[in-house]
């Protein structure tokens, strides 16, 4: 319990520094973007449309909600009693660790975590973030691959992005950064399932990593460690056979993940609205592919949160020099940069971080059922 407690507090310290660095990034990407139109931005967001501004709140809370579904849905086949709210706490803490974890890796370990003090063994726990993430990432591909379909005009248009460093200009090709960005996603998937069934890599750990462990006095006896991981990984491959076989849930979580991530990327629209914005292609779909580029392009960024380059990115694709605009000037692309970042990004963080700074001490305190002992 001390060892916990222990391990708990640098996880503290972590997670704070990660979020000063995740705020001094977005600090400094609205500095740079916005930069010498701060005052008409700032006079264009106090004229506002209230409404519209609400309507990007309810799109946060339904994604709380619908990210809670899937994580629900996906537990109850490998525990019938799990409930909602615990869910919503899964989905809360693994959020906070998406945003300020380099390339949201520290998410899992976290939601194993919590899962853990919910008294979920830990091949179930495993089983379900695995899936949850492979059923992302496939709706994710197919919305990808519609945007490339329906949008490649538009990427030929803009054709470059262009980086100025004072008197020095990066230019790269947007079909080059899109094409990453498509392959990451596919590789992700690959790299799960690689992980899942390859026996190759479980006897490497079995092998060189555990005796390195051991040696190191991190795995204390080497036949008892193996034998648990064997349980394990057989527990694991069993429950994901089962989740794939299971086609009501996994149907429910894709119909989840799409209405997620079209509402998400929807919000540039409801923001330019707020605003007054009638550009070119001012309109909902419009938006929604426009944020899967930008999705696909930042994921190949590791800073916490996308931090620095999401808003970058952002102003390049919905404002971008050659080709058509989505915003009409460049004060509304700013303006709606600023709500979008804001209302999607720092708020739920504070969100989250407020919610682990009450519920982390609940956990702690919160006995893991002896039966569900990982």
């Amino acid at each position: 319990m001390i060892d916990e407690k222990k391990e708990l507090t640098k996880q503290l310290i972590r997670d704070i520094i990660y979020l000063i660095i995740v705020l001094g990034l977005s600090g400094l990407a609205f500095y740079l973007s916005v930069g010498k139109n701060i005052n008409q931005v700032w006079h264009l967001l106090l004229k506002a449309n209230g409404w519209f501004i609400l309507v990007i709140v309810g799109i946060v809370i339904s994604c709380f909600l619908l990210r809670s579904t899937a994580i629900f849905s996906l537990t109850r086949i490998v525990k019938s009693d799990y409930n909602f709210s615990r869910s919503l706490a899964v989905d809360q803490v693994g959020a906070l660790y998406r945003m300020i974890t380099p390339a949201g890796l520290g998410s899992h370990f976290m939601e194993a975590y919590v899962y853990h003090k919910h008294g979920v063994k830990l091949a179930d726990a495993l089983t379900v973030l695995a899936m949850y993430s492979i059923i992302y990432q496939i709706v994710l591909i197919l919305y990808g691959l519609i945007t490339i379909i329906v949008k490649h005009q538009l990427i030929n248009q803009i054709g470059y992005i262009n980086f100025n460093f004072g008197s020095s200009t990066l230019t790269v090709s947007l079909w080059v950064l899109v094409a990453i960005g498509f392959a990451f996603s596919v590789l992700v998937i690959g790299f799960i399932l690689l992980i899942s069934y390859w026996n190759g890599l479980l006897n490497f750990v079995k092998g060189p990593v555990y005796k390195s462990l051991n040696k190191v006095k991190i795995v204390k006896d080497l036949d008892a460690g193996r034998a648990k991981l064997d349980e394990v990984v057989h527990q694991f491959r069993n429950n994901l056979k089962l989740i794939f076989s299971h086609i009501p849930t996994f149907l429910i979580c894709v119909l989840v993940f799409f209405v997620y991530i079209t509402i998400t990327y929807s919000v540039p629209y409801f923001a330019g609205l707020s605003l007054g914005n009638t550009g070119t292609y001012a309109n909902f779909w419009d938006s929604v592919l426009l944020g899967n580029l930008h999705q696909m392009i930042t994921s190949i960024i590791p800073t916490p949160g996308n931090s620095f380059f999401s808003e970058i990115f952002f102003l390049k694709l919905f404002y971008p020099s050659s080709g058509p605009t989505f915003y009409m000037d460049e004060n509304v692309a700013k303006g709606s940069l600023l709500l979008w970042r804001s209302l999607m990004f720092i708020i739920p963080l504070f969100i989250t971080t407020i919610f682990s700074l009450i519920y982390f001490p609940i956990l702690f305190r919160r006995k893991t059922n002896d039966n569900h002992e990982n």
